[in-house]
């Protein structure tokens, strides 16, 4: 599952550009521009569509017509977007703004982002968004929403076979067997989000209890094994070899899952708010439920995390214009649009919005910080997730076990902490 996405992907990796000019025009060959501030350049980089981005990058152009700005787009589908941004910082060519997703250690630490702590937009955030996107005591990235997300499902669905939201794990499992025996997968899933039943488990039966275990991680405190190795042999019993994952989901991208749920040919799947207003285009009968993960006890949790962040680059060639462009990103009217692309909940006090109704039952677990994405916690997200990525299609696959993953990523964990040393 995103996570924001927590994860809005999609199949193809593709680069538009607004104005003139391209992001390749921003290597380290060229001089920094000194330009009347609202004039001259500005390049960004997001995951978001230029399709879902235009309502609030339009006003910004409306805003400052003078400003030629290129916006590039490279999505988040198998860590394309990570991937990109990673590539640009080891070469010194990021854009002026570009999104980031947390934790931002490493970006921070090696001098890619400037110290936006003063800028009025970031003052007026709560203080856990500011925290989330800190390091040192500095923030380094604006992040105004967090994403909630759980199991989305299809009331009628559900209503047809007699079922209600399950109340606990073994339910969902119960009912998860139900559909599969009468040709109904009982959640969409694609290959690069198979590990989100074991998040789904993380947070519900470790995480519920011990709020610190992926931070025991991060500090080598705990191996990755002592963590995750109860859930991933639990996901592995009930859910792969029963079959509610299954071989065919590790070749399924994003849009498939989403169309497979859409069409009544799952009976639900893992996301966030941002695909509801797809799924809608998609079937605009569809009835959709919105419920958190359920625990073996009960107990319940959300997935989620504070949105993706936006940052300026240290070394920015137009380092006003991104200023500007972060300024206008803290405006109430923004905001108001902004969160009309994510849907999320808001984390700046005297900005009204409305949510989709369907989400309302997250509202509280938004409001209460009862959510998690672990990957948003991993210092070194990029290499853990995309191991977790791989070795689950591996296990789905039979070609390897999960002791068999979970000692590649305590060994790369040991390598990483190592190298700090």
């Amino acid at each position: 599952m995103k996570k924001m996405n927590w994860k809005k992907w999609v199949s193809i990796l593709g680069t538009v550009v607004l104005g003139t000019g391209a992001l390749a025009g921003c290597g380290a060959e060229e001089e920094k521009v000194s330009n009347e501030p609202g004039k001259g350049k500005l390049t960004i980089m997001s995951w978001y569509s230029p399709k879902d981005f235009a309502p609030v990058l339009d006003g910004f152009k409306e805003k400052y017509p003078d400003l030629e700005i290129d916006f590039q787009n490279v999505p988040n589908e198998g860590n394309q977007y990570q991937q990109k941004l990673n590539l640009l910082a080891n070469s010194e060519e990021l854009p002026d703004v570009f999104w980031i997703r947390g934790p931002i250690t490493n970006f921070a630490k090696n001098g890619y982002m400037k110290d936006i702590s003063e800028m009025e937009s970031v003052q007026k955030l709560a203080d856990t968004y500011k925290e989330d996107y800190s390091y040192d005591g500095k923030v380094y990235a604006y992040a105004p929403d967090s994403w909630v997300g759980g199991m989305f499902y299809n009331k009628d669905l559900y209503e047809e076979y007699g079922f209600q939201p399950p109340k606990d794990w073994a339910e969902f499992i119960e009912q998860s067997k139900v559909f599969l025996e009468n040709g109904i997968k009982p959640l969409g899933m694609f290959g690069a989000a198979l590990p989100d039943l074991i998040y789904w488990l993380h947070d519900t039966e470790g995480i519920a209890k011990d709020p610190e275990l992926d931070d025991k991680i991060n500090s080598g405190e705990m191996k990755f094994s002592e963590v995750y190795s109860d859930v991933m042999e639990l996901w592995y019993k009930d859910c792969v070899e029963t079959g509610i994952v299954s071989q065919d989901m590790v070749s399924i991208t994003d849009e498939q899952r989403l169309d497979e749920f859409a069409t009544g040919k799952a009976a639900a799947t893992l996301t966030g708010p941002w695909a509801i207003k797809g799924l809608k285009e998609k079937n605009p009968e569809l009835n959709i439920g919105v419920v958190p993960f359920v625990g073996t006890e009960g107990n319940t949790y959300a997935m989620g995390a504070t949105n993706i962040g936006i940052a300026i680059n240290a070394k920015a060639k137009n380092p006003e214009n991104a200023e500007l462009f972060l300024e206008y990103m803290g405006t109430g009217e923004t905001l108001q649009k902004y969160q009309g692309v994510t849907g999320n909940f808001l984390g700046v006090e005297g900005v009204e919005y409305e949510v989709d109704p369907a989400m309302e039952p997250m509202k509280e677990y938004a409001e209460s910080g009862k959510f998690l994405i672990p990957t948003s916690k991993w210092t070194y997200t990029d290499t853990i997730d995309a191991m977790m990525q791989r070795g689950t299609q591996e296990i789905v696959m039979g070609t390897k076990t999960v002791e068999d993953v979970l000692k590649e990523v305590d060994d790369k964990m040991a390598e990483l902490l190592a190298s700090e040393q």
